[in-house]
């Protein structure tokens, strides 16, 4: 007779094997993106229609659906103390990345280098993921690393690859009228108020947050069609960044974490959304700034592919040690 659990030292070896089941049919939808770029099914203008569709109407969806909880003090406070952690870590990354990327003598490279490190694809793969292996809780929790992360991407991240600085003034307009911070802020007065939304508005609101993970898995799926591999395999800045943003990231917020007074399912969101791999942005970005996007490209991709491996590797981690 088989027992459906084992376990390794006292280690329930589900442990290990949901997140990696989650990363493994995460893997298969971008797979199926693959395929439809392949055979011409997505086009690359189609893919960032979709990308603007998911940043802008899906997202804003899922995440005002994640805050429609009971309210209590103690979730009021750790998404406050979440705030306040993640804004170190995000100054913590940045700080770090302009001292290993430093040395890149290509100075379209050392930027691109200095973003990706600092800069998870969050929004696009991270609260998928934390909705498939934390649920709706997990990602009330991974909201403030979102806020955070687009407060910083739109004044910091552009900063880095704008020639003429633009105005404090600007940067604000540009973060305040992003729909995934407004979602945020429209979130947070349901949660706080504990309003209900009418059933005529919130059923179509879950239709769409629903599309959120297949989607945009499939969408990432067609950027790695882009991939080389006799060619973009060789380049070692290219796995010098691949290594700082997949692993060497990940372990330094692994390691702020465990001293921090969250519950594990907050830690965990946060690890989920700071493991995840380079922003697909850094291409937008480079594009915007005039750079060759082969090498963001190529970075990017081969982070997504690498990540197979090691977000499940992280969220195994996560679990023993928080």
């Amino acid at each position: 007779m088989f027992v459906s659990s084992f376990f390794i030292g006292g280690i329930n070896l589900m442990t290990f094997l949901i997140p990696t089941k989650q990363v493994v049919i995460m893997f298969i939808l971008m797979v199926i993106g693959w395929l439809c770029y392949k055979v011409k099914f997505l086009h690359e203008q189609t893919s960032k229609d979709l990308t603007k569709i998911l940043l802008y109407v899906v997202s804003p969806c899922l995440i005002i659906n994640s805050f429609k909880q009971r309210l209590t003090t103690t979730r009021l406070i750790q998404f406050g103390v979440l705030l306040v952690l993640i804004t170190f870590i995000f100054i913590f990354k940045i700080l770090v990345s302009h001292f290993l990327f430093s040395r890149i003598r290509n100075e379209q490279e050392r930027t691109v280098l200095k973003y990706a490190g600092t800069y998870t694809n969050a929004g696009f793969m991270g609260i998928p993921l934390v909705q498939a292996i934390l649920g709706s809780t997990g990602v009330f929790f991974a909201v403030p690393y979102l806020i955070c992360y687009n407060i910083f991407m739109w004044t910091h991240g552009i900063n880095m690859f704008q020639k003429n600085h633009t105005s404090l003034a600007d940067h604000f307009r540009q973060v305040s009228t992003n729909p995934n911070i407004i979602a945020a802020i429209i979130g947070l007065i349901v949660f706080i108020t504990q309003f209900k939304i009418p059933t005529l508005i919130a059923t179509p609101m879950n239709y769409i947050a629903d599309i959120n993970t297949p989607l945009s898995m499939i969408v990432i799926g067609t950027n790695l069609g882009s991939i080389n591999l006799k060619k973009d395999l060789i380049n070692p800045n290219v796995w010098f960044g691949v290594f700082v943003r997949n692993i060497f990231f990940p372990l330094c917020v692994l390691g702020i974490l465990t001293i921090t007074p969250l519950t594990q399912t907050a830690k965990l969101a946060v690890l989920i959304m700071a493991a995840c791999p380079v922003a697909g942005v850094v291409v937008l970005f480079s594009l915007m700034s005039g750079y060759d996007v082969k090498f963001p490209t190529k970075l990017m991709c081969i982070s997504t592919l690498v990540a197979v491996i090691t977000i499940p590797l992280m969220i195994c981690l996560g679990m023993l040690a928080l």
